[in-house]
């Protein structure tokens, strides 16, 4: 059976869903751009959380992983965030993993250069039958296979904001399908270590992401 529109008095049915939750659905862009005020209060894709799951295989969907990174992403919030032993142990005991190891890191798609984004893995390319997550190879120093799970870090000292946004944290994978994470890596050390020092690194060309530990 079909949904209704979830704006308030609209009669039509709702064939096109809110692509953050998935739960409600809309006759119109009119329609939802109406109703976003009140939705966005409860929309999944809206609320936070200090860690995400990066699922290999994602819901039933007809789009390519690349062109559906929201629907890869599902919340995963961790009770024991803060330090990597405890993060590692609460992994391994809510998932079934083996290990989790740091498999990647990342910043943002807006210029944060005081926190990045931390990537726990099950395995550097160990693929025991699991399927290749192409999203995660995006920001990953190596091709990730199976689920990855994602919180937000960054050096000693620093204020790292915990919980993030669904929305937020799609934005940030989708931003390198055409940057470089390497790169974007590199500068924004460089941009860090100069704010610190005061020594300007923008013209030094010679040094790369594995410097800073990428």
């Amino acid at each position: 059976m079909a949904s209704s529109c979830a704006a308030i008095s609209c009669p039509q049915e709702g064939k096109n869903r809110c692509a953050g939750c998935k739960e409600v659905a809309y006759c119109s862009k009119a329609c939802q751009t109406t109703h976003w005020p009140t939705h966005k209060k409860e929309c999944a894709a809206n609320k936070k959380f200090n860690c995400f799951l990066l699922r290999a295989d994602a819901s039933p969907s007809s789009a390519a992983p690349l062109n559906n990174i929201a629907d890869q992403l599902e919340p995963f919030h961790l009770q024991n965030y803060g330090t990597e032993t405890a993060e590692v142990n609460e992994l391994k005991r809510r998932l079934g993993w083996t290990g989790a190891i740091e498999v990647g890191k990342f910043y943002d798609h807006i210029g944060s250069d005081d926190w990045y984004y931390f990537v726990y893995g099950q395995g550097k390319g160990k693929r025991e039958g699991k399927a290749k997550n192409e999203v995660a190879g995006l920001v990953c120093n190596a091709p990730q296979f199976g689920d990855v799970a994602i919180i937000r870090s960054g050096p000693a000292g620093t204020d790292t904001p915990e919980e993030f946004t669904k929305t937020s944290l799609a934005r940030a994978l989708d931003f390198y399908k055409t940057h470089s994470a390497s790169q974007v890596f590199a500068e924004r050390e460089k941009s860090r270590f100069g704010k610190q020092t005061g020594f300007n690194l923008a013209d030094v060309k010679s040094m790369d992401a594995t410097q800073f530990g990428y």
